[in-house]
């Protein structure tokens, strides 16, 4: 049996049981807060028609838009994921917030991007409405010595703390 993939959302639950559940199914997040981490999952896997689903006015996305984006994306590696602050957003409300820091690395650069995003449901969908955000960056990621191999269990060479094998391996 495969091992199952971790959800880039941070839940420690497997991908298909979680944010992928709601990639099969765009509109089925029941919060805010399941929508923003499906979202930030999709741009991981590089899923821009998800977020395009799940975002107010994203009819007015044309094709060459969506290949735009997706290719600035694939030269982003998302990392982490934290929440931070969630308001209103739950199943019986019609608007909420959460505010997220999510870590990245894009060539030799590494940052992390703060944002508190803004969800509206319609009918019973919850969408992304808009965001306030900062980007910092990070000195740029020290490549290996040539000689020296990174191991599995050696700590990340792009600073996240994590193990090589769990992050860039």
């Amino acid at each position: 049996m495969a091992n199952p993939i971790l959800c880039p959302c941070g839940t420690a639950k497997n991908y298909q049981d979680c944010c992928g559940v709601y990639h099969q199914n765009p509109g089925s997040a029941p919060t805010a807060e399941a929508l923003m981490r499906s979202r930030y999952s999709a741009f991981a896997r590089n899923d821009i028609d998800y977020i395009q689903a799940t975002q107010r006015l994203c009819e007015d996305t044309s094709e060459s838009d969506t290949q735009a984006i997706k290719e600035e994306n694939s030269a982003t590696k998302w990392l982490e994921l934290t929440i931070l602050d969630c308001q209103q957003g739950q199943v019986t409300d019609d608007t909420g917030s959460v505010t997220f820091c999510a870590r990245f690395v894009e060539g030799s650069q590494q940052g992390e991007l703060t944002e508190k995003s803004l969800f509206e449901k319609r009918n019973d969908q919850w969408f992304y409405v808009s965001g306030s955000h900062e980007v910092s960056t990070a000195p740029p990621v020290k490549a290996p010595i040539e000689n020296h191999k990174v191991g599995r269990n050696d700590p990340c060479v792009c600073g996240s703390g994590k193990k090589y094998k769990k992050c860039c391996g």
